[in-house]
């Protein structure tokens, strides 16, 4: 089962699409944390104005990181996932309408890594705006709930007090947690994810727990942030 942890994970990164798109086996997507009870708070971080704001770069792909980075061993996906609309095509009937799109679009590169206890995933879009958009996402479907091909699906998002990281725009913080069924056993999935715009383009970090364990906001903070330093340049 660990071996289609890759393709569940990039599935999770964009909200329900996770526990949604491992039920329906349709491609990757991404996710994050478990929740962190009523000491959650909602919060988006801005380090520079948007007139600061720069084109996206056209080279993006090429600043992927890959390889052994915040203790994790990173590698590129071959195909990226489609975060919002994952489970295009499938029975899928889930509450609020439109919980399947999580507004994350413009997928550039993406990477993943495989842990003793879940994923660590890592995308880069093209599109600044995808953080605000995500942002709306997870405020409307907080909760969401439905059938994918017939099996529950349930999932919750909360979103976090973001940490600070220099020159990055509308930086969201959140812990996602699912339960859904896959081949007749209950998967329940914990995620931390964090989502942020820099010099106009969006970088995506998320671990992902399938044991029910917490996934660790550390490696995803690090992560993050050893990738805008990357783009940056």
């Amino acid at each position: 089962m660990f071996r289609r942890f890759p393709h569940i994970a990039v599935a999770s990164l964009a909200a329900l699409t996770i526990g949604l798109s491992a039920c329906s086996g349709s491609t990757p997507t991404g996710q994050q944390t478990a929740s962190q009870g009523s000491n959650t708070s909602e919060a988006t971080q801005s380090s520079a104005s948007p007139a600061q704001t720069k084109k996206a770069d056209p080279d993006l792909a090429s600043k992927l990181l890959t390889g052994e980075v915040a203790g994790v061993t990173l590698k590129k996906l071959d195909e990226l996932p489609d975060l919002d609309s994952a489970l295009k095509g499938a029975d899928a009937q889930i509450e609020p309408a439109g919980c399947l799109n999580t507004g994350i679009t413009q997928l550039e590169a993406g990477a993943t890594a495989v842990t003793q206890t879940g994923v660590v995933s890592l995308l880069l879009s093209s599109d600044s705006a995808a953080p605000g958009k995500y942002k709306e996402y997870a405020q409307k479907c907080s909760s969401a709930s439905g059938t994918v091909a017939g099996s529950p699906v349930k999932q919750n998002i909360e979103q976090q007090q973001a940490p600070a990281v220099e020159g990055v725009n509308d930086l969201v913080a959140a812990t996602v947690s699912s339960e859904s069924t896959i081949n007749g056993k209950a998967v329940n999935t914990k995620a931390y994810l964090l989502i942020g715009s820099v010099n106009g383009n969006t970088v995506v970090a998320q671990s992902m727990t399938l044991k029910g364990g917490e996934p660790s906001s550390e490696t995803v903070i690090e992560l993050f942030k050893a990738q805008v330093e990357k783009i940056k340049g």
